[in-house]
């Protein structure tokens, strides 16, 4: 019954014993082999067992299912979740891996004056010793691409592009490599003064390698406190390959850190870990002191390139056969760190009198070649051709961490094959392999592949070589060639020797074939990455989108300003506001970005600022009171209104109406005014020839005439003298006519009156003295030519008014009747007025030109005009130049007006449809206005007050209104 508890314990130690290293087997071995020799049922028991036990740990397929028979609780894999506390082991990553990290430090902030808590800062520690930096890093869900040449201004980091949101930037990450002296400036400076929790000088973080990562609220990025994953960069490693000091060539030296390099190959990563991981002169991880001569050069070496052998992918191109990845945790086992490793190579590692070596893939050439007669009979023999059923695989599936996944543990294609189903009675037998350290979906395949093909080579055998296999070590290649078995020249790995003190070795045997290793971008099967992210619902696009020219009008209707309408479709869930963008089509320069409110009637005039006839382009996209997307719709072209800024806008209220009103006064004044006046000095230059006589009581009358007669034509002249008085009026006058005709052809005359009046009624007295000459000369419905000379003076008394009057105008007027006519006038009159006490003056000068043919017209007419009063005094001239007719007339004028009022300004004004003012003869650079516009080359201004400048090809834009500037390429 003792027997069976100690057969248990041995199967138990052999399944449990490390098959990579020799060592303790051997030992194993050693305890058992004088029991072999004991004979007896004992030593039948022993011996069956022992050769059980040599099934298990021989194959890949076994070591890496080792771990699980012996229930294994370390923590494999890449950790996702951040870890938190300090009683978290600390770790650190070789090769290429991820990690979430420990968690030392979070907090939120604010800038001044705003939210005081819209960012969260998350300081991750990433490594217990210094690492070089970040590949990559993912939030949440997302991959998130670090834009490392746009650190940003105050040293939080640089922003990552996929939590860019119009423009603005929502996460931001900085590695801190491990290498500093002092603690984070930045997080002292915005933690420093916690209450709770400040953020001390003294948290350096010697040798930490850790992130500090920023996020700033966004309820659509972020549904609660982001998670991170960071991707890290190979950290740098000796590589004896490049020592030429140890079998290598280069400048890499075991003890000159700085001198390393960044590797992810297996071999090298295993080859520092068994001689130590070490920050400075403190051990970290793995062996401890270990010398350079216990790994030999040439084996490492060799292993370290057949990991950086080439091989071929399925999509064409090659890459390194292995690499690995891991993230250490300082409580692991190292060997179990250095069995996941050597897994991800296919790699056997063995040590030998404490001489640590290692296979990569396919066994070497044979180094030791026997016969059946070399086998000691006399010794005991074991051959198992087969497994056990239960321990008999024709399928492989594996797991591997996926980093196109945020490296979750990712399922491998399987390999099956229905040969090898049919061969083990159309059974599928599978089994499973993890390969926790190799984030390479094309490696895991090669590995699956070499596993499963190798695991089909059943043959092993136990046996005694004789003393000249005594240099033989486990992972040595030998020949056989066995008439027993059918062997010629076969291929066997050694897996484990055991020295007898006859120096016998006592060997175990795997057949292997160096073709289950080869590798072919055919080989390789296609692996499915699924989507990881946030999955949205799709962007709703904008419907009915439309734009067309509007205005913005004035309280009278009146168009104010350029704009442009736009609408949208109505009745659409879930929409609370349009954000609406104008730019200029010739620059695509964005001039309006504003936010309406959505509703009836779905149609806006935009209320922004835009440049008369010129053409611009608006799209929309619908705000949701929800947090899905929109998307844009497209630019509509559209064209303002040529709407031009007019006098509301730059004048004072009331003073274009003023000056309306004065143009118009003073348009009548000149045109229709003179007109007036010349009539009413007309008149009064009649009133000298033509007398009223017939309230005199006494007249006296002297009379001369002579008449020449030739039948029709007649030559005549006649002078009249009259004086005359009656009560209060007395008149003294002379007239002369001559006169000419020749009936119906031709008439000739001139009319020369002197007169002088008085009259004194009822407290009234005028007096009146003038002298006018008329000359007429026509042609009857032909031509006609009439010229008057007149010169008078009135003074008049009425009660207590006092008025003087001087008149003197020149007339000729010129006619084709019905077909032109033309005259020309000048005119001065002078009036003083004294009304009871108040006294006037007042001057007018009149020159009027007229022409008129086929009912058009042409005028010019000047007029000057001084007055004096009591109140104030006033002048005016004007001048205007007027053609037309049919009611089309047009028009230049000029007007200086001083008016008697001190409260209303002195003024010129130009009426024109085109002013211009030059330098002398330089005309090239005048002052120009027309269409409502001026025009200036050259201008020096002081002092500008305007609302808005602009380039004049556009590129430039300053509204001094709204306090912008623009400027376009």
């Amino acid at each position: 019954m003792r027997i069976l508890p100690f057969l248990f314990l041995l199967a138990v130690f052999c399944l449990s014993a490390d098959s990579a290293f020799a060592a303790p087997v051997a030992a194993a071995i050693s305890a058992v082999a004088g029991l072999l020799s004991a004979g007896g049922f004992a030593a039948s028991v022993i011996k069956l067992a022992f050769g059980f036990a040599l099934q298990y740990g021989v194959s890949l397929i076994e070591k890496a299912r080792a771990k699980k028979r012996q229930g294994a609780v370390e923590a494999r894999g890449v950790t996702i979740e951040v870890r938190m506390g300090d009683d978290q082991p600390a770790s650190f990553v070789v090769g290429t891996y991820a990690t979430a990290g420990i968690r030392k430090y979070i907090g939120t902030w604010g800038q001044a004056g705003k939210t005081p808590n819209a960012y969260l800062t998350d300081v991750v520690e990433l490594s217990c010793i210094p690492h070089p930096g970040l590949a990559g890093i993912w939030i949440d869900d997302t991959k998130g691409m670090i834009l490392w040449n746009e650190p940003h201004a105050d040293g939080r980091g640089f922003p990552i592009q996929e939590f860019r949101v119009d423009g603005k930037d929502f996460a931001w990450v900085r590695f801190v490599d491990g290498t500093q002296t002092v603690a984070d400036p930045w997080l002292i400076e915005r933690f420093g003064s916690h209450p709770e929790r400040p953020f001390k000088a003294t948290m350096i973080g010697r040798g930490i390698a850790y992130a500090v990562v920023t996020f700033r609220y966004n309820t659509e990025k972020f549904g609660g406190l982001p998670a991170c994953l960071f991707e890290m960069l190979p950290m740098p490693l000796y590589d004896l390959r490049k020592d030429s000091t140890n079998g290598g060539s280069g400048a890499q030296r075991w003890n000159d850190p700085s001198t390393w390099e960044p590797s992810d190959n297996n071999v090298v990563v295993e080859y520092n870990l068994i001689r130590g991981i070490y920050y400075g002169d403190e051990w970290i991880f793995g062996g401890q002191n270990l010398a350079a001569f216990r790994l030999p050069a040439s084996n490492w070496i060799a292993g370290a390139n057949e990991c950086d052998r080439l091989v071929d992918r399925a999509g064409g191109g090659q890459e390194k056969q292995f690499r690995c990845g891991y993230e250490i945790r300082l409580d692991m086992e190292p060997l179990s760190v250095i069995d996941d490793i050597s897994q991800g190579c296919n790699a056997r590692l063995a040590e030998v009198g404490g001489v640590f070596k290692t296979l990569v893939g396919a066994p070497g050439a044979a180094v030791y070649s026997f016969t059946d007669d070399d086998i000691l009979v006399t010794e005991d023999q074991s051959f198992e051709p087969f497994p056990a059923l239960s321990e008999t695989h024709n399928g492989i599936e594996a797991t591997y961490p996926e980093p196109s996944e945020k490296w979750a543990t990712k399922d491998a294609p399987p390999r099956y094959s229905s040969t090898l189903e049919a061969d083990d009675g159309n059974r599928r037998l599978v089994t499973g392999v993890e390969f926790p350290a190799v984030p390479f979906g094309r490696q895991v395949q090669t590995l699956m592949k070499a596993m499963i093909e190798e695991e089909r080579r059943f043959r092993t055998h136990l046996f005694h070589l004789p003393p000249d296999a005594f240099p033989l070590e486990p992972n040595d290649a030998v020949s056989w060639t066995s008439s027993r078995n059918g062997y010629a020249n076969k291929k066997f790995l050694v897996i484990r020797v055991l020295g007898k003190l006859t120096f016998n070795q006592l060997v175990v045997l795997k057949e292997f074939d160096p073709s289950d290793y080869s590798w072919s971008g055919t080989d390789e099967l296609p692996t499915d990455i699924g989507w990881l992210g946030p999955i949205e619902p799709p962007a709703q696009p904008m419907y009915g989108w439309q734009v067309v020219p509007a205005n913005l009008l004035d309280d009278a209707g009146n168009p104010r300003r350029p704009s442009m309408r736009v609408s949208c479709d109505p009745d659409q869930d879930d929409v609370r506001q349009v954000h609406v963008q104008v730019r200029l089509k010739a620059s695509a320069a964005v001039v309006f970005d504003g936010i309406i409110a959505y509703g009836a009637p779905h149609s806006w005039i935009l209320n922004g600022t835009f440049l008369p006839a010129t053409t611009y382009q608006a799209r929309g996209k619908f705000i949701p009171f929800s947090t899905r997307k929109t998307d844009w719709g497209a630019w509509l072209d559209v064209t303002t209104d040529n709407v031009r800024l007019n006098e509301d806008d730059v004048y004072l209220p009331g003073v274009i109406e003023d000056l309306q009103d004065f143009t118009e006064e003073a348009t009548d004044w000149l045109r229709d005014g003179v007109r007036d006046l010349i009539t009413e000095q007309q008149r009064m230059a009649r009133l000298i020839a033509e007398q009223d006589l017939v309230n005199f009581s006494d007249k006296q009358e002297l009379r001369r005439e002579l008449v020449s007669r030739a039948g029709d034509i007649t030559a005549g002249y006649s002078e009249a003298i009259i004086v005359a008085t009656g009560p209060g009026s007395a008149l003294a006058k002379r007239v002369q006519v001559i006169e000419v005709t020749i009936p119906t052809l031709a008439t000739a005359s001139v009319v020369d009156a002197i007169a002088a009046r008085v009259t004194a009624t009822e407290g009234n007295v005028s007096s009146l003295a003038g002298r006018t000459t008329t000359i007429e000369n026509e042609l009857p419905n032909k031509a006609s030519v009439t010229a008057l000379d007149s010169l008078t003076t009135t003074v008049n008394q009425q009660g207590g008014t006092l008025d003087a009057y001087g008149l003197r105008i020149d007339s000729i007027e010129v006619a084709l009747p019905g077909k032109a006519s033309v005259s020309a006038v000048n005119s001065l009159d002078a009036r003083v007025t004294n009304n009871e006490g108040s006294i006037s003056a007042q001057a007018n000068s009149i020159s009027s030109l007229f022409a008129a043919l086929g009912g058009n017209s042409a005028a010019l007419n000047i007029r000057a005009s001084v007055l004096a009063t009591p109140s104030g005094y006033a002048a005016r001239y004007g001048i205007e130049a007027r053609t037309g007719g049919a009611g089309t007339y047009r028009s230049a004028a000029m007007y200086l007006d001083v008016p008697a009022s001190t409260s209303s300004p002195t003024r010129i004004v130009f009426l024109a449809d085109q002013l211009v003012i030059a330098s002398g003869s330089n005309l090239k650079n005048p002052f120009i206005f027309q269409n409502g516009e001026a025009t200036l080359n050259v201008a020096n201004i002081g002092t500008v007050n305007a609302g808005l400048l602009q380039s004049t090809n556009g590129k430039t834009k300053i509204d001094l209104n709204n306090g912008t500037i623009e400027v376009f390429s």
